[in-house]
């Protein structure tokens, strides 16, 4: 993995740390492009790091997913 996509993929942990964004909103906050934000979004998704609980209705009428951190695990005591 490059630095450069090592760098991105924390950019976005970050950024979603304010809570739910979709790609287009990460990608406008981040000063990326959409297409290179979906796929380390993808990449994040697979590797459990990020999810997609629920969606919203983008600007076309189409649903557009809200990615978000998972909640973190209590673990027992």
């Amino acid at each position: 993995m490059s630095k450069l996509h090592s760098q991105d993929r924390d950019r976005i942990l970050r950024c979603l740390q304010d809570g739910p964004k979709t790609t287009h909103e990460m990608a406008l906050l981040l000063r990326l492009s959409t297409p290179r934000v979906g796929a380390l979004v993808l990449d994040l998704n697979q590797r459990g790091y990020i999810r997609a609980p629920r969606c919203t209705v983008g600007p076309r009428g189409n649903r557009v997913n809200l990615w978000d951190l998972p909640i973190p695990q209590e673990t027992p005591l």
